[in-house]
């Protein structure tokens, strides 16, 4: 391990309507070998099923706070990371030496290894946002920490409150993070489950079209948004999900996010880009595998 002791972390959960999940997470958070949760903020933003009553009959050895929000936004405007946000403001009240804020996603199961192979790959010199990998989906995120587990530590987590809360914060916050030195740590060793795809909470054409309008706002670089949308013909729905895709690139605004940050991002996927053609085999086994 290379810290002396495990830090405490704050965990944030936004839910909407996600009774089933949750419960799926909360036993695999039961079952973790190592635990350091040192509370767990669960933030039911506008949800019509059981998720309340599943959330308040949790019983761990740590604190479960559960908030409930009556307005609720759409995804596209980032309802989910402003119900975070609220969390995160409300458990930092009470919790204020916390020392990392983690965001985990309702629809996630986490192996149950996760937090012990999390900290004791964690190197706390300058770390900024740290989380493992998805098991079941093939997907680019040996680059990037996946949404739905980002951990924070706190020098970090006050750099990213001046990001718009929005969609496509899960990107950007990365990029401002990189911008001002912070380390970004993505431990291949905890590995976790998602229920079902990313963005697609809402259907298959509407994570599409998302996609694409989200890939506008955060400055992915043509050439690699082409490439970006190539890959997902062979997923369901194939040609008209990929269309749609590009229906939400060309015909959304640049969005809310300032345009240096757009521009350090597209910067950096064309440099992914040059290595991809240099030496492609060893690019997409670093990416990937």
């Amino acid at each position: 391990m290379l810290i002396e002791e495990v830090p405490k972390i704050l965990v944030v959960t936004p839910a909407r309507n996600e009774a089933e999940n949750l419960s799926k997470l909360a036993n695999s958070i039961q079952l973790q070998s190592q635990n350091s949760i040192l509370a767990w903020v669960i933030v039911d933003d506008g949800s019509t099923d059981e998720t309340s009553n599943v959330a308040n009959t949790l019983d761990f050895e740590f604190n479960v706070i559960v908030i409930k929000r009556k307005k609720s936004g759409k995804l596209i405007t980032g309802a989910a990371f402003a119900a975070w946000w609220e969390g995160v403001e409300f458990g930092l009240n009470i919790y204020p030496d916390s020392r990392y804020v983690m965001k985990l996603d309702a629809d996630v199961v986490l192996d149950k290894n996760y937090f012990a192979n999390i900290f004791t790959e964690l190197d706390e010199i300058n770390i900024g946002i740290i989380g493992g990998m998805i098991s079941n989906m093939h997907r680019e995120q040996k680059s990037y920490v996946p949404g739905p587990v980002k951990m924070y530590s706190r020098n970090a987590l006050d750099l990213i409150r001046q990001l718009p809360v929005a969609t496509g914060f899960d990107v950007m916050d990365e990029i401002i993070c990189r911008e001002k030195g912070f380390n970004i740590q993505t431990v291949s060793a905890a590995k976790f489950k998602m229920n079902r795809q990313i963005g697609h909470s809402q259907g298959l054409l509407h994570g599409r079209f998302r996609n694409g309008l989200v890939c506008k706002w955060v400055g992915y670089a043509p050439e690699y948004f082409i490439l970006h949308a190539i890959r997902y013909i062979f997923r369901p729905p194939y040609i008209l999900g990929t269309l749609w895709m590009i229906c939400g690139y060309l015909f959304s605004r640049k969005g809310p996010y300032p345009q240096r940050l757009r521009k350090i991002h597209k910067n950096i996927q064309r440099q992914r880009l040059l290595r991809i053609i240099r030496n492609p085999a060893k690019t997409l086994r670093d990416l990937y595998l």
